[in-house]
């Protein structure tokens, strides 16, 4: 391959990139300013648009004015260190709880403002504060300390009007309702409240308070009294995590979710059969297609949560034929589950800072790539996320000690199984700790699930670690405005194996005394370049695998193959050699949260003849069970004549000199599509592939 044209459109790109960087760097010197996020809402927690939120510095005695947007989001920009108090107002109705913050140098701060339509006076005069003295005058009160005395004087005329009173209190007012329950695998910015801050429901002093009216009967909301897990900061940034930041279709009890994923992918290999393999996101050469296409959302009562995500497209049967579990026992669970790729129920229990207890099908953590691809920085991950599970089926606990530490327990049927292949069941478990607003460190394990279909005897274990840091922001700038990186490394194996299974027996570490090496070490590294407040986006990144045994390796359909039938052309049995590595150049448009356009190139490449070729993988007749010369049903287990029919097979021992294709024990195999005058068809596979990807992602 002439690699001449890479290397001259990598050294444009990265000085292009030198060029942007060092156009977008600010002046030195002076701290970061801080930007401010949030959503004016009402006190039943809906988005209430054109809302004017005010926010005075105390220690410069100056105001911002901004007005939030048709969904209720506003952005205070170019906020010094330091003391302020934020309000916001409708004009002629509602207002705020006047609010303080301390801003530091290059905060990212998120902070929604829930108005009340009794709560107007005094916290809606916030904007106009007064002036700091002309002369300095050392026993003179501060501004903060004037305004927290007018806050007590305003406490005490409440209770003073409440006091006279005769009958009964009504009760208090619910709680603003909790988004701690949270779902799967985002960990979209959240929503904090104020401490301290007081109901806004209050009674305006002068009104004479009445007998409480009986109350509409409603469902209780959600509480939780400490910080909300992972609420202090914005964590759009992140890869594998949703970038919305506002969620326009949400109701007080049901948040929807609608995804659209459709893309335009061209081979430099031009596969005849316009079918592509080895990867989990690329499917069909030349041709616009619907990758996903879900419909669900997520349902709070009370404390009672559930999710539902549906999942039609490409994914809907090319990520189920990932699943062997599918092959034991009846019920075909292929069918069963194929068309949903998130379906759980369960509770939140106000414990710490939330417990949560979910059961069903969950997405999978490992890998750090989110399952949908608008969540990703890029859409094909290198190959310790795409050979590594999209989805989990069992019961997950997730406990939060404090609001910057996750814990989560899995009891799973196996990996990426709908059913449990043998006598374990899968163990494992998710550690996610967020110490700063720049910094996410993961580690996930797994282990003792017996996760080989055919061989009870066999075990397998996995570890997979990842840290995301963003490292520069300065989102004032017109260029370069934000970086950040991902490292994931990975290692597992399988052991163990079936005595009575001829050349079953695997290890972790070398082939010896009849046992094979069956291992997977990985790792993937990203780098994102985010310009113009985020309008665009760059990512460049790759990653590399060793998995001898090829246990974790995607089997490429040839004929249509699975992960039941399993595929002579591409074998995976222990002691099996598997070395690859890959890297892409992603460019994004992103003119809004709800949508990105995306284009991307990438280069692949394995130690064995693996990528779809010219000739493509599709046999002649097509990808059917083909009828063998006797009559005999094949199937995508078998070998295949070039007239469609299936070949006879048969091996046998230390015979391997005729240069015939030879088994992982040295068997030869020989193949009798001569006895019928024909020859044996080969699929055509490539040890490299270069591809660009067109996509447009749509999420709300």
């Amino acid at each position: 391959m002439n690699r001449k044209p890479l290397v001259a459109v990598l050294s444009a790109f990265l000085l292009l990139l030198m060029g942007v960087y060092l156009w977008g760097v600010p002046t030195y010197g002076e701290p970061a300013p801080g930007v401010l996020h949030g959503t004016t809402l009402d006190a039943r927690g809906l988005a209430v648009p054109q809302v004017q939120v005010t926010i005075h510095s105390i220690d410069e005695n100056a105001d911002q004015v901004v007005v939030s947007d048709r969904q209720g989001s506003f952005v205070v920009g170019n906020l010094k260190p330091g003391h302020y108090q934020l309000v916001a107002a409708k004009q002629g109705g509602a207002s705020s709880q006047v609010t303080y913050l301390a801003v530091a140098a290059g905060d990212d701060l998120r902070f929604d403002m829930r108005l009340s339509e009794t709560a107007a006076g005094a916290a809606a005069s916030a904007s106009s504060a007064p002036a700091a003295p002309a002369a300095a005058d050392p026993e003179a009160p501060s501004p903060l300390e004037k305004e927290l005395a007018e806050m007590k004087a305003r406490i005490a005329e409440l209770e003073a009007a409440l006091k006279p009173a005769a009958a009964p209190a009504a009760a208090p007012a619910p709680a603003p309702e909790s988004p701690a329950a949270y779902s799967s695998s985002s960990s979209s910015s959240i929503a904090m409240s104020a401490q301290g801050q007081a109901p806004a429901t209050a009674a305006s002093p002068s009104a004479t308070p009445a007998p409480a009216a009986a109350a509409p009967p409603d469902f209780p909301t959600q509480t939780q009294t400490k910080a909300d897990p992972f609420s202090f900061a914005d964590w759009t940034w992140m890869n594998n995590t949703s970038r919305n930041e506002d969620t326009p279709l949400a109701t007080k009890y049901f948040t929807p979710e609608i995804r659209v994923d459709a893309n335009y992918i061209n081979s430099n290999n031009q596969p005849v059969d316009h079918t592509m393999g080895g990867s989990t996101e690329m499917f069909r050469n030349g041709e616009v297609q619907l990758e996903q296409m879900s419909v669900g959302g997520d349902l709070r009562v009370g404390n009672v949560r559930a999710r539902l995500l549906t999942m039609q497209g490409l994914f809907s049967t090319t990520t189920p034929r990932n699943d062997g579990s599918a092959g034991v026992g009846q019920w075909d669970l292929n069918d069963a589950y194929r068309y949903f790729s998130e379906a759980w129920g369960g509770y939140h229990f106000n414990v710490d800072h939330g417990l949560n207890i979910d059961a069903g099908i969950f997405v999978s953590y490992i890998g750090l790539f989110s399952y949908y691809n608008f969540d990703n920085w890029a859409y094909q991950p290198s190959y310790v996320s795409s050979n590594t599970p999209w989805f989990f089926n069992g019961l997950r606990i997730q406990w939060f000690p404090s609001e910057k530490l996750k814990i989560e327990p899995w009891f799973i049927n196996g990996w990426q199984s709908y059913a449990r292949y043998n006598g374990h069941p899968g163990l494992g478990g998710q550690i996610n700790w967020r110490p700063k607003a720049w910094v996410s460190i993961t580690t996930n394990n797994y282990g003792m699930g017996t996760d080989e279909l055919g061989n009870p005897g066999r075990s397998r274990i996995h570890t997979d670690n990842s840290i995301e840091v963003k490292y520069w922001e300065h989102k004032e700038n017109l260029g370069l405005d934000r970086m950040a990186f991902t490292f994931t490394a990975d290692a597992g194996c399988e052991y163990g194996g079936t005595k009575s299974i001829p050349g079953s027996q695997t290890n972790c570490f070398n082939n010896k005394h009849g046992q094979f090496k069956q291992s997977m070490v990985g790792y993937m590294a990203y780098n994102r370049f985010w310009f113009h407040k985020d309008l665009f986006g760059v990512t460049v990144g790759g990653g590399v695998l060793d998995n001898p045994g090829r246990y974790l390796t995607l089997l490429p359909p040839i004929n249509g193959a699975t992960a039941v039938a399993g595929s002579p052309y591409f074998p995976e049995a222990p002691g099996l050699k598997y070395k690859a590595w890959d890297s892409t150049v992603t460019f994004d448009y992103m003119p809004s949260q709800w949508i990105t356009f995306r284009a991307e190139t990438g280069y692949r490449y394995a130690d064995v003849p693996y990528f779809s070729g010219r000739h493509g993988i599709t046999p002649p007749g097509g990808d059917v069970a083909p009828l063998s010369y006797n009559g005999t049903v094949g199937s995508s287990a078998s070998y295949i004549c070039t007239n469609g029919a299936t070949s006879v097979v048969s091996s046998f021992a230390n015979y391997s000199g005729y240069g015939l294709p030879v088994d992982n024990v040295g068997n030869a195999v020989t193949k009798t599509c001569t006895s019928i005058g024909m020859t044996l068809w080969q699929p055509d596979l490539r040890k490299s592939q270069w591809a660009e990807t067109l996509s447009i992602m749509v999420k709300f």
